[in-house]
């Protein structure tokens, strides 16, 4: 059975890093390397979901030895998703040596899916993307896999922490559906720091994911793993999720996957302290607990309830009567059906997303 993708924002009962000059940087790394952390995000644009596989990203330096691998992949990112929540996802933080690089080198799978507003899938394939001047260049392919040269002056300054962000420009996406499979040029580049300020003073923020220990529900504290680093997290700002304690207890005991929305993202700090935003516009709320399972006790017609079933020997009770009521579901909720949950809280009809 393949498994159903599926978008909704539904109710819970009971139990339930510096690309290029000028861009932010702040102290860490020694004398001859740069912290170096890297977000995803993109412009947002006319699909349900467009599903990339970043493979590799790596700063070169031509004609010298220098290369720093940023990505070491793959990263798997819904480009429509970041632009519907407006986020930068932090996906990696490393070390290169510091000095200069003049070109970004990019590898992602060939296969890109598609889902449309009628929420019909269509796989299709990367042939080519736009350059600065908007003028289409063939994607060079090789068993499935394909290679993007970016070039640009890129300096990393020894002793600062420096942010990159990779941008899916989805405004500039063109899909030709003559052509079996469908053919997709892409647009894909690095944000200028103008960019990066543009992003937030437009409503994005910085996000993190990982696995919570440490929680402390009296100082509404957490810590956050993910690729094998640490970020502290502070949510006491976050009102409007009924029973985040609660939820955030369950992520831990049971090493669900969390996001933070972050409203400031420190790295000055050990570690990194991200304080989770408290109001936003987008419809991601500010901490979200994923859960991946099989649906049971599927109740469509009244409740609009089912039984989410996850390893190992897991049960959440979900209801998605407000899903229902938005049109926001993406496919189709059946019986013993593979399910993504976003969690929002613990409360009776309280909204989350379910993907």
């Amino acid at each position: 059975m393949h498994p159903s993708k599926i978008t909704l924002i539904i109710g819970l009962p009971l139990l339930l890093s510096s690309l290029l000059p000028g861009c932010g940087s702040d102290g860490g790394g020694s004398a001859n390397t740069s912290t170096v952390s890297v977000y995803l995000t993109d412009d947002l644009a006319g699909y349900e979901s467009v599903l990339i596989t970043v493979n590799a990203v790596q700063l070169q330096h031509l004609g010298g030895n220098r290369l720093c691998t940023i990505i070491p992949g793959p990263e798997t990112m819904d480009a429509a998703q970041l632009g519907r929540d407006q986020l930068l996802d932090l996906v990696n933080t490393t070390t290169c040596e510091a000095g200069s690089y003049n070109r970004l080198h990019i590898e992602l799978n060939q296969n890109v899916t598609l889902v449309d507003a009628s929420h019909q899938t269509q796989s299709c394939k990367f042939v080519s993307y736009r350059d600065d001047a908007g003028q289409p260049n063939a994607l060079g392919c090789t068993n499935g896999m394909c290679a993007l040269d970016l070039t640009g002056a890129v300096n990393l300054v020894a002793g600062n922490h420096e942010h990159v962000a990779l941008d899916a420009d989805l405004k500039q996406f063109t899909v030709d559906l003559t052509k079996t499979p469908c053919e997709v040029t892409l647009k894909l580049s690095p944000l200028h720091a103008q960019g990066m300020d543009d992003k937030m003073a437009a409503g994005y923020r910085k996000s993190v994911n990982g696995y919570v220990s440490s929680l402390d529900t009296a100082t509404d504290k957490f810590t956050l793993t993910h690729a094998g680093r640490l970020y502290a997290v502070q949510y006491s700002g976050v009102t409007d999720q009924p029973g985040l304690d609660a939820l955030l207890t369950r992520a831990q005991a049971d090493s669900l996957k969390t996001q933070v929305r972050c409203e400031n993202f420190n790295t000055a700090t050990t570690p990194p302290t991200c304080t989770a935003q408290t109001t936003g516009n987008q419809q991601l709320k500010a901490v979200t607990v994923k859960a991946r399972g099989t649906v049971s006790g599927l109740d469509t017609p009244t409740a609009h309830t089912f039984i989410l079933n996850y390893p190992v020997g897991k049960t959440l009770a979900v209801n998605y009567q407000t899903a229902f009521d938005l049109n926001n579901i993406e496919g189709i909720l059946v019986n013993d059906g593979i399910v993504a949950t976003g969690l929002y809280g613990f409360a009776a009809n309280y909204q989350y997303r379910l993907r």
